[in-house]
């Protein structure tokens, strides 16, 4: 995971911490960032459907079933999941031109070491991913994980579980600005995620792994 000097230099600038060049320089300010930047973006990830971190991946059938009694099919995970969002069936002459896209057609699903069970032949899981590059954070974004990487760095950094607390307060206040601009966001990706979709079920993308942003 590429983890952002900007968003740890914003985090310790909260604390009134030194500033660091590298995450890797050695010192105490860039280890503790180190070891706490990867659970307060995961978290973030893992609350909401961001539009930003959006994935949908048709997915790898495995030749193994060991549940093969309980799901007709069971499929690879993509390395890069944070959380599910849902699963959809390709449609056979599904086209963005003909109909809408099946975002009403969800299939039930288990996940059970990095395996996905489902019914589903030749499932297509949407799903946020776990590791952004700092490229891709919108700035209200970048606000919510530098207030959430400063309250865990505050008992380490200054000792002190009064800050640790303020912050998550502010931690909290960012992430909602975040969220509601998200959500003002979605309404101009809905026609464009069309296309994506019907490029996943042609194998458009020419890997075994398509990856694309947007939901349908």
């Amino acid at each position: 995971m590429a983890i952002s000097v900007t968003v740890c230099n914003l985090a310790l600038g909260e604390l009134r911490a030194a500033r660091i060049t590298d995450i890797d320089e050695g010192s105490t300010e860039s280890a503790w960032c180190k070891e706490f930047y990867p659970q307060c973006l995961r978290r973030l990830l893992e609350r909401y459907e961001w539009s930003f971190a959006n994935r949908v991946a048709m997915l790898a059938e495995l030749s193994d079933n060991p549940r093969a009694s309980e799901w007709a099919h069971a499929y690879a995970m993509p390395g890069d999941v944070a959380a599910p969002s849902r699963l959809v069936p390709p449609l056979t002459g599904w086209t963005p031109l003909t109909s809408l896209p099946p975002a009403a057609v969800l299939m039930p699903f288990i996940i059970e070491n990095d395996v996905l069970f489902s019914q589903a032949p030749g499932a297509i899981l949407e799903y946020s991913a776990n590791s952004l590059d700092e490229a891709m954070m919108p700035a209200l974004f970048v606000d919510a994980l530098a207030y959430s990487l400063a309250s865990r760095l505050a008992v380490p950094l200054r000792d002190s579980t009064t800050l640790k607390g303020q912050l998550l307060q502010q931690a909290e206040l960012a992430e909602q600005r975040a969220i509601a601009a998200d959500m003002n966001r979605q309404p101009q990706r809905l026609n464009d995620s069309e296309d994506e979709i019907s490029a996943a079920r042609s194998g458009g993308y020419g890997c075994d792994y398509p990856e694309m942003r947007g939901r349908y």
